[in-house]
């Protein structure tokens, strides 16, 4: 017994294939992976500074610059300062920054160097 493909048949299949194809495509929009993929490369200032950050899965927030390298010495995620929980930011003074971590909060100011507050 042969098996003949009806139009209807073929139809059927390419109409499923566009559909699954209209919800990846979907997917992609509603993630932002189709527009990181079409952003232009960084300038050298970005790639600078993203070499001196480092993230620390699970968390999304950057660790970056002198308060890294603090945070490297005294063993990352496994010392008692643990995971970041915000972002660097001006510590209100006017001249340094802190960033909160789950153990602690370390300030920085080109005076003091990085110091667990």
């Amino acid at each position: 017994m042969t098996t003949t493909h009806t139009p209807a048949r073929r139809s059927t299949g390419l109409r499923v294939r566009l559909a699954t194809a209209s919800v990846l495509g979907a997917a992609l929009a509603l993630t932002g992976a189709g527009q990181a993929m079409a952003q232009p490369a960084p300038t050298a200032p970005q790639a600078t500074a993203a070499a001196t950050c480092q993230s620390y899965w699970p968390t999304p927030y950057p660790v970056c610059g002198a308060i890294l390298d603090l945070y490297k010495s005294l063993g990352g995620p496994s010392s008692t300062l643990s995971y970041p929980k915000s972002s660097e930011a001006p510590a209100g003074d006017g001249i340094g920054t802190r960033q909160a971590f789950l153990g602690g909060t370390v300030y920085y100011s080109p005076t003091t160097g990085a110091y667990i507050e």
